[in-house]
């Protein structure tokens, strides 16, 4: 079997046009030794069977856990996906070993990863001695509670509806002895997850303390990500001990950066099926979305997977740029022999494309902190009020105050007839555990499903309307599905497979009226910058779409959509009228924003108003998601990206009036900063043998 190296530079030249070949980067990076220490203070015959059973000796970043859980400190261990799961597994042991009874709890952040973790659990019990096995068991919608497992994996959605609401009946079993809670990927609750998380977790002590008297240790894990500080203490109100696992060992690996002729998913499917017959076992990582995309592509090939997760295999694929660095560089350390990043056409991608060194050489992206959302906290306000009265000093510390006087004068509060003040729904409330979702301030998210009904993903319920209109390709700006139809009763869209590689881009109309301005700053020499909160007008009329091989085409859109939402957003004065239709502008640096922050380019929405030469970028989320806010504070740095980002695709026929829109505007403002973007690197006919590198440190809405 030739080596997964060998079969990359067979495949990039097989695949060359002339003197270009799809194969932007070609890197072997080094492995590492990693660290090591010669004890860990955990119960003895566990210390001896965890290694007996690894193989593997203990590493400094477990004994740092280990330390900061026992003394309460909650903790983030940012490391790559197979340490975290290590170590996770390890620290559940170590909390729950020395105490009969004792309970921990794993939130994960969906079906797919809690599955992850209730399949290592029962394989670590499998391989330990009896007495030392721990019960782990998934609590689901419609299963029972599982008395004798000491650890429980639910997803926020179970742990809203279930473990919460029953907190006092059915799972108080959990609430009595819970000792540990365990947070995998918490670089995943970014903007309004973070913001349901968090109310979550304040949420999931108050009723640990009620049941038990002390609050559960709480350990988290990520990537490697800039600074994450600030989030992180925005989901307790209180510091985090961070700690790094890059002490444990990494095996060589081989980084790709594939740009083809095809779509990425096309590409992905082509380079799995070739790496397949070549000897590989394959992985490729997308959205649920997508792998329902390339199902019919990949036909019965039993080596290949798909899915949102890593799963085991020898060559990773991402369908496209995987999000952040600090993802991709987690995936380099997750013992794949190569990792290959299929880029795809959205506009951040191509600018990757002209600059794929970067993917080692930038740091790791920041963690915006969660936002302030009125909507996510008024439900979960009314939720622990059912849960335990709410009391006046709660609220107070909570800083919910505000949001418990709205809902009182509504009528959705009541003050008990006690000496404290206290506060318990009323029936008007109806049950206020119902529309839940962490991609949405307020509702369910919307359910994708094909033709045949058969769900494939969900949507942020408030992009449905400017993404995923009838006639839309998906996902936003890729492509992969078609959207036939809306169901509005069900709160689902209805898609179809298509193979074309066909994308779509949204014309809008915008009205943006100031609701407030909270600041403002000087931005570079003589411009502005603002930040407040605005309620936006927005008209969904066409959208403009490309086929590969085909001309762009405007689609009139009928009837047009429209909403109204109130969120804060960031502006930019402008040096000059800036002539573009469809509100066909600004998204270079809504893609700007992606490449700097755990964040999506549809987090963010820009808007133009050509009479006062405004540029807005407004929180996607009514009530916000904290986008807005960050780029203010880091909009120079943005604004450089964006007109990087605007030149590279300069050249592609759909966002070609996008490009040049937006290079007119950011010219002026940027001056001599904007000279000409370095020129990518030549693309040789043949691979040059890869360079040895070592990689970088790796609801009800409430009234106005």
């Amino acid at each position: 079997m030739p080596s997964v190296l060998d079969s990359l530079q067979t495949l990039g030249r097989g695949r060359g046009r002339g003197d270009a070949g799809p194969l932007l980067l070609l890197r072997q990076l080094d492995g590492t030794p990693g660290e090591r220490i010669s004890h860990l203070p955990v119960d003895h015959e566990l210390g001896q069977a965890w290694v007996a059973m690894t193989r593997e000796p203990f590493r400094p970043h477990q004994a740092q856990a280990l330390t900061a859980l026992r003394r309460g400190e909650p903790a983030a261990l940012l490391a790559p996906g197979p340490v975290a799961l290590a170590t996770g597994t390890l620290m559940l042991y170590a909390a729950l070993i020395g105490e009969p009874g004792a309970r921990a709890l794993v939130i994960a952040r969906d079906g797919a990863t809690a599955q992850t973790w209730e399949q290592e659990l029962q394989r670590v019990a499998g391989a330990l001695p009896e007495r030392l096995a721990l019960r782990a068991a998934l609590v689901e919608g419609g299963t029972r509670p599982d008395f004798a497992a000491r650890i429980l994996i639910a997803t926020p959605d179970a742990l809203h509806r279930r473990l919460l609401r029953y907190h006092d009946r059915a799972w108080r079993f959990v609430w009595e002895r819970l000792r540990l809670t365990l947070l995998p990927d918490l670089h995943r609750y970014v903007g309004i997850a973070g913001a349901h998380l968090s109310d979550l977790l304040l949420r999931h002590q108050r009723v640990a303390v009620a049941h038990s008297g002390r609050v559960p240790a709480l350990l988290g894990t990520c990537v490697e990500l800039a600074e994450p500080q600030p989030a992180l203490t925005g989901l307790t109100g209180a510091p985090w001990r961070i700690i790094s696992g890059a002490d444990t060992q990494a095996d060589p690996t081989v980084l790709a950066v594939w740009r083809g002729p095809a779509d990425r998913l096309r590409e992905s499917a082509e380079l799995a099926l070739a790496f397949q017959r070549e000897g590989h076992d394959v992985h490729i990582l997308c959205r649920p979305l997508e792998a329902a995309a390339l199902a019919p592509m990949l036909g019965e090939a039993e080596r290949v997977t798909t899915g949102p997760s890593p799963a085991p295999g020898q060559v990773l694929i991402t369908a496209g740029y995987p999000g952040s660095r600090g993802v991709l560089r987690s995936l380099l350390r997750s013992g794949y022999a190569a990792v290959v990043v299929v880029l795809s056409e959205l506009p951040q991608d191509q600018m990757l494309a002209r600059h794929a060194e970067s993917l080692l050489t930038e740091p790791p992206e920041f963690w915006p902190p969660q936002p302030s959302n009125a909507y996510v906290t008024a439900q979960h306000v009314l939720c622990a009020a059912t849960e335990l009265p709410l009391t006046h000093d709660e609220a107070a510390g909570w800083g919910v105050q505000q949001i418990v006087e709205r809902l009182v004068a509504r009528g959705d509060l009541v003050d008990l007839p006690d000496p404290e003040v206290a506060w318990k729904p009323t029936l008007q409330v109806g049950d206020p555990y119902e529309q839940f979702s962490l991609l949405s301030a307020s509702g369910e998210a919307a359910l994708v499903r094909t033709e045949k009904g058969r769900p494939i993903d969900r949507l942020d319920p408030t992009g449905v309307e400017r993404w995923a209109f009838p006639g839309a390709a998906l996902p936003p700006g890729a492509g992969g599905v078609r959207v036939l139809s809306q169901d509005d009763e069900h709160g689902s869209v209805i898609v179809r497979l298509e193979t074309n590689g066909r994308r779509t881009w949204p014309l809008r109309r915008a009205t943006v009226t100031v609701r407030d301005q909270w600041e403002q700053r000087a931005l570079f020499d003589a411009r502005r910058i603002a930040w407040g909160r605005v309620t936006v007008d927005e008209e969904i009329y066409a959208w403009r779409e490309l086929t590969p091989g085909g001309t762009p085409e405007e689609v009139r859109l009928a009837p047009s959509r429209t909403s109204t939402w109130v969120a804060p957003a960031c502006w930019v004065e402008l040096a000059a009228e800036v002539q573009t239709l469809g509100q066909f502008i600004g998204w270079s640096l809504a893609a700007a924003l992606s490449l700097r922050a755990l964040a999506s380019f549809t987090d963010v929405v820009p808007c133009y108003d050509p009479e006062q030469r405004r540029l807005y970028l407004v929180d996607a989320q009514p009530g916000g998601c904290g986008m807005a806010a960050w780029v203010y504070r880091n909009a120079e740095p943005l604004l450089q990206l964006a007109y990087d980002i605007a030149y590279a695709c300069r050249a592609d026929p759909l966002l070609e009036p996008m490009a040049r829109a937006d290079m007119d505007w950011l010219l002026p403002l940027l001056g001599r900063r904007a000279a000409e973007p370095r020129p990518a690197p030549p693309e040789p006919a043949r691979p040059a043998p890869p360079e040895r590198v070592r990689p970088s440190p790796a609801g009800r809405p409430l009234p106005a």
